[in-house]
């Protein structure tokens, strides 16, 4: 379309020269000519996610004892958890800080040792004492006065149908019967002194009883049955029933929510994959690879997830300096859970 006027001045071959300069310019040139870089695979975007969340909910947990002196498992159990899964799968995180935050833990429980010994006085109560024993497991601390107290506290306050109750409804992580349950048996067997053992496997299989036929509400519901079922030794016809129920429940945006009518968020996400994967789940599953996708596309960009509160405030709100202002106190556990879920889903990727 264009043509190049050669004026008689010129030979033809003294404009080839600089014309084939030009050319071997552009080839060689990296910033002009080289091939794009290959798009991150979904292992490093993982990796990468899990490392910013980690960081946040680390900070979190470092943080809160500056401001309260009593356990809480969203500042406590669910960032150390996260903190545990990323090390198994080759995450850097800070040990120290894991250690400290058991013995925050421990200290906390056993300055109330007196009141669990007589079956009361702990806020929360069993869900609470539960999520401390979980805690403690999980920088294996071994059984002593203070771990008697937790488990004599959880066997006192078993009911008759072998449930253990909620004393405070706090949605989504404070209301369901069947994840304080699942853990209450679990880790007051996982504790009790030799004394105390066939009593423990008396607790456990009421509370079994009592999970089998337990009606499910909430997401939360479906993931401690499906646990619960796991650990305590349920058939393993019935755990898969309950966690394909659990699965089942996923939304056509790759996410699962709190309730039905509610949207995907991380925390109902986040811990359908890390706790439906302990229970035998293959990570590799289609299911699990569009849940991790959900949670790659609504991380923030300060590497936390934002979930809103729904719970009612029975305590004076105070600011640990963690994203989201007034949804801090669920948003660090949803950001606990994806960690554990994006750090669970690295197993067998490269």
């Amino acid at each position: 379309m264009f043509a190049v006027s050669i004026t008689p001045q010129v030979r033809a071959g003294q404009l080839a020269a600089p014309i084939l300069l030009a050319f071997s310019i552009l080839i060689a040139s990296p910033s002009l000519a080289s091939e794009p870089p290959a798009p991150e695979s979904d292992a490093v975007r993982q990796r990468r996610a899990a490392e910013r969340g980690l960081a946040i909910v680390q900070r979190a947990a470092a943080n809160y004892p500056d401001h309260r002196a009593c356990f809480a498992c969203h500042h406590q159990t669910l960032p150390m958890h996260a903190m545990v899964a990323a090390g198994r799968r080759g995450l850097a995180f800070d040990a120290e800080l894991l250690r400290d935050q058991a013995d925050f833990t421990h200290l906390s429980f056993a300055g109330r040792a007196d009141d669990m010994r007589e079956g009361h006085g702990i806020g929360g109560a069993s869900f609470t004492v539960a999520y401390g024993l979980w805690t403690l497991a999980l920088v294996d601390w071994q059984r002593d006065d203070t771990t008697d107290a937790m488990v004599h506290f959880l066997l006192v306050n078993q009911k008759e149908d072998g449930h253990w109750s909620v004393s405070s409804r706090r949605p989504p992580l404070e209301e369901s019967k069947q994840s304080t349950t699942a853990m209450a048996a679990y880790f007051l067997r996982r504790y009790a002194a030799p004394e105390k053992e066939e009593q423990a496997a008396e607790a456990v299989e009421k509370a079994l009883a009592w999970l089998r036929d337990s009606a499910i509400e909430s997401q939360e519901d479906g993931n401690g049955l499906a646990w619960g079922l796991h650990v305590l030794g349920a058939d393993e016809a019935d755990v898969e029933q309950a966690r394909q129920a659990s699965i089942a429940r996923q939304h056509a945006d790759g996410g699962w929510s709190q309730i039905p009518e509610m949207e995907s968020d991380a925390y109902a996400t986040g811990q359908t994959l890390a706790v439906l994967a302990s229970t035998g789940w293959d990570p590799s599953e289609e299911e699990y690879r569009r849940g991790m996708a959900f949670l790659l596309r609504t991380q923030e960009s300060d590497g936390s997830w934002r979930v809103e509160t729904r719970a009612r405030p029975v305590q004076e709100f105070f600011d640990n300096g963690d994203p989201h202002g007034k949804h801090q106190f669920i948003s660090i556990p949803a950001t606990s859970w994806a960690v554990t879920a994006l750090a669970v889903g690295l197993e067998g990727q490269r």
